[in-house]
């Protein structure tokens, strides 16, 4: 039976089909290239390859969306047929994924630390559970998972840079700032095209509001995380906010037309960027002109083909879109696909009842003027709002719009108060708070006068 390059078995995989399967695992982890394609090649000579199989239901399911899970399920039964002649680390992946496509991903999560307790060089393993830790909100494991896999590891193995750059991103959403800056140069030194570990150390720049030097750290690297990488519009995305904390709107326009949103998003994973990039600036005031319908139209090809009540995360940016678009219809199928996904069992269903529905009301009320309901909702789960998933960046938007939104309801008290959280995390760097701060005051002046 042949071995992957780190001593995991690969059942009806030949030399040539264990190749490929290298080399779609490293598209996967770096983002370069397109593991499903290269795959794909492997599992039309070795249908009974199992591994290559899991490997592309991984690869599909963690696209979060609802079409990809639907082929992440076809893979799955692809394999099936195959799995009394698997290894048992296999048919383990095998049920972890169909606890996944299910849409039980705390299921998903333990079943796939299991199989890492027994092959902690498992790296298809090890990041699809990252993925997945990202998607539930788990910082605890995002850092902790790979801590358990990482003394395994060694700098000679391929794809010990990625190991480090997940555990880079782990500590920082664990808020182990300097640990993860060292972590993610770590792995840099070794990979300095790993997109995941420039990102890791980005997050860290923004949120210890270090806007000058986030901006160089990403210019002066662009060639190493930009060309040809799939998660290069996430970085970009990061770019364009460096460039929106002093205000500049017109340089994080810029970067959305080129980068973050070029032309209709094919992933939702980009979707989601555009419209959080969109929602901050038009928080600013900044005009961003037809952008908007843009964006709610792909938002609305996307309801067209069932995507409503598959991720809350992703639900709260669709009705971001059709809020600042004023599509009520559209918005009403979002709202009524939260419902119905809370209703039901699986991850998404706890996430939508506690995190989405309430922020998507919220977000309903402040389009319709109903500021002070608008930041009484959001700041009932602001602080749990992490049970859906994203980083602490992306949640920022939350924050933003409550202190938007109980500075127009006269609410300075309230708005001043959390602008004061970001003075303290975020300086001396960050001119986003103080500015916050003079509009907020400004706005106060106005109506006392």
């Amino acid at each position: 039976m042949v071995e992957d390059r780190r001593g995991i078995l690969l059942s009806g995989a030949d030399r040539r089909a264990a190749e490929q399967y290298e080399a779609a695992l490293r598209a996967f982890q770096s983002y370069v290239g397109d593991p499903v394609a290269t795959i794909d090649e492997a599992l039309a000579e070795s249908p009974a390859f199992v591994g290559g199989h899991l490997l592309k239901a991984f690869v599909l399911y963690t696209l979060a969306e609802r079409q990809f899970a639907a082929m992440a399920r076809d893979a799955l039964a692809a394999a099936a047929p195959h799995a009394a002649g698997a290894s048992d680390r296999e048919r383990s992946l095998l049920a972890a994924g169909q606890r996944l496509v299910e849409g039980q991903w705390d299921a998903a999560a333990l079943a796939l630390d299991r199989v890492l307790a027994a092959h902690p060089r498992d790296a298809l393993a090890l990041q699809t559970a990252h993925l997945v830790d990202f998607y539930r909100g788990d910082a605890l494991n995002l850092r902790n998972r790979v801590s358990r896999v990482l003394p395994h590891w060694t700098a000679d193995l391929p794809g010990y840079s990625y190991v480090l750059g997940m555990h880079a991103f782990g500590l920082e959403e664990m808020n182990q700032y300097r640990e993860a800056e060292d972590t993610g140069r770590r792995a840099l030194a070794i990979e300095p095209r790993d997109g995941w570990s420039v990102h890791a150390v980005t997050h860290v720049m923004e949120m210890q509001g270090r806007i000058d030097e986030g901006v160089d750290w990403l210019v002066s690297r662009e060639e190493d995380w930009a060309p040809d990488n799939g998660f290069a519009f996430h970085n970009f995305w990061h770019l364009a906010l460096f460039h929106l904390d002093p205000g500049d709107v017109r340089a994080a326009l810029d970067l959305y037309d080129r980068h973050v949103h070029p032309q209709p998003a094919a992933f939702t994973l980009s979707l989601v960027d555009a419209t959080a990039l969109l929602w901050r600036i038009a928080l600013e005031d900044g005009d961003v002109g037809e952008r908007w319908n843009g964006v709610a139209g792909d938002w609305s090809e996307r309801l067209a083909r069932g995507e409503p009540g598959f991720y809350a995360f992703n639900d709260l940016h669709a009705a971001l879109a059709f809020v600042a678009t004023r599509r009520a219809d559209d918005l009403a199928r979002v709202l009524a696909g939260l419902r119905e996904a809370a209703a039901g069992a699986g991850s998404n269903a706890a996430m939508s009842r506690d995190v989405g529905l309430p922020l998507v009301q919220a977000i309903a009320d402040f389009g319709d003027g109903r500021y002070g309901a608008a930041a009484d909702g959001i700041e009932a789960v602001r602080d749990i709002a992490h049970r859906f998933g994203g980083s602490h960046a992306q949640r920022d938007l939350l924050t933003l719009t409550l202190i938007e939104a109980a500075s127009r309801a006269g609410d300075a008290d309230r708005a001043r108060h959390y602008i004061a959280e970001r003075l303290v995390h975020r300086q001396p760097g960050s001119a986003w708070g103080p500015r916050l701060a003079r509009r907020v005051g400004t706005a106060a002046a106005r109506r006392a006068a």
